[in-house]
């Protein structure tokens, strides 16, 4: 079988409104694209975040586009206040409690362990 990445992509968008949405996330970011790729994303990514009731920040960081998705625009001057002093990609364990990372464990008083990350395109792309 074979997979689309722009499908993917999309589906992610899609998935992450529905989280800051129903304030399961504060803000949740899109995909960091090339210029290219994300002239190619930014008119359906922009459909599915406004038509669902969000808002939407595009901000580039390392020569990528990212979307900000928001509900609040308190949520937004959380990320931009955060933004004068880090970068995204370089400091993004500085972002994670805006986006809600490891809110289940503080709420559950869990011990954290730590995971591997699997880079979902290293594997759905090369099937």
């Amino acid at each position: 079988m074979k997979y689309n990445r722009h499908s993917y992509y999309l589906g992610m968008t899609f998935a992450f409104v529905e989280c800051v949405l129903n304030d399961a996330k504060e803000v949740a970011l899109t995909h960091p694209l090339p210029q290219i790729e994300h002239d190619e994303l930014k008119e359906i990514q922009e459909k599915i975040i406004f038509e669902n009731g969000c808002k939407l920040y595009w901000d580039t960081t390392q020569n990528t586009i990212v979307g900000v998705i928001y509900k609040y625009y308190e949520s937004l001057a959380k990320y931009l206040e955060l933004r004068k002093h880090y970068d995204l990609i370089n400091d993004f364990n500085e972002f994670k409690p805006l986006l809600g990372y490891h809110i289940v464990s503080k709420i559950n008083n869990y011990t954290p362990i730590d995971c591997h990350v699997v880079n979902s395109e290293d594997w759905i792309f090369k099937i």
